[in-house]
């Protein structure tokens, strides 16, 4: 039933997204208001409220961050070793790694998270929640960092410097960040959020997932999925299952079991964002098989998703 319940309601509103655009009932321009307002306001209002109003925590969100960005740094590495052994061109070899280990923790992430963890008590629910989005910070920012790196390094285009000071200004005004970094400051002061503008934020919150997963479904409709079938599904085998893999052996180094282990798996789990195509573009990789490896990799991820909800840890 954790299936049904969790999985089959947010791959369901990607399919609408695709049935959309494949419909002419969305356009580019249309896909691209949807995404630029989830990401820009949406998602960081509900990030800004759910953690400002989280309650304090126990170690858990430390634990969490632990097992995202250890699960991530091992997932690079063995990236890495499978470009030295495979036969993979040189400006495709960044478009590679990044691609095992960038996921799309929030509009795929986080509304799993919150539909897995829907039917325990509240206070659980709450308490997990809360970890994860406290955990995100970080791992946006290293998501950041390390891809512009490898994909700099491997790129035979003239971009790098402009990129890295591309890169640092996306992550002083990346949306995300500065909602999750204000939403912790209200939570570690106590200040409070009024409740006027705590429902407003509500509201508006609501409609971030939804219209973000028919934004992704939409974006999965434009790309034709082309380059070399064995590099994308080895590239979708390291990031839906290798980087659980990894989560899962932290996860249990440092105490993880039960509902709090799934939670950090699922998100572990998560395919390949699409924002990793817009950076292997700008920065001179592989566009077309970053492009493509976000449609495999979403597609297959729906398999090692289910495996880990049907899983009892």
């Amino acid at each position: 039933m954790q299936i049904l319940n969790s999985l089959v309601p947010i791959f369901s509103v990607i399919l609408l997204g695709v049935i959309l655009r494949r419909r002419n009932f969305l356009t580019h321009e249309t896909t691209q208001a949807f995404n630029r307002f989830a990401y820009f306001v949406a998602l960081p209002v509900f990030l800004f409220h759910k953690i400002g109003t989280a309650p304090t925590g126990d170690g858990l969100a430390n634990r969490y961050m632990m097992t995202l960005l250890g699960a991530t740094l091992a997932t690079v590495c063995l990236s890495w070793i499978v470009i030295q052994i495979g036969k993979i061109d040189r400006n495709a070899r960044g478009t590679f790694i990044q691609a095992g280990f960038r996921g799309n923790l929030a509009f795929i992430g986080l509304p799993l998270v919150i539909f897995t963890t829907h039917d325990l008590p509240a206070a659980q629910q709450l308490k997990l929640e809360s970890a994860v989005l406290i955990a995100l910070p970080p791992v946006v920012i290293f998501y950041n960092v390390a891809s512009v790196t490898v994909l700099s390094i491997y790129s035979t285009s003239t971009k790098q410097l402009k990129s890295w000071r591309k890169v640092l200004f996306n992550i002083s005004t990346n949306p995300l960040l500065i909602a999750c970094l204000s939403g912790l400051i209200v939570q570690r002061t106590g200040l409070g959020i009024p409740t006027a503008f705590g429902r407003t934020c509500e509201v508006i919150g609501a409609s971030a997932f939804s219209i973000a997963l028919v934004g992704i479904g939409s974006q999965l409709a434009s790309i034709s999925v082309a380059g070399k079938w064995s590099e994308l599904l080895t590239t979708s085998i390291i990031k839906n299952a290798a980087c659980p893999i990894a989560g899962w052996i932290i996860g249990v180094c440092i105490g993880l079991s039960g509902t709090e282990l799934q939670v950090i798996l699922i998100m572990c789990a998560t395919p390949t964002a699409v924002s990793s195509f817009i950076l292997a573009d700008q920065i001179g990789g592989d566009a077309n098989q970053a492009a493509s490896t976000v449609v495999v990799g979403t597609a297959c991820s729906f398999v090692t998703l289910s495996a880990l909800l049907m899983f009892q840890f």
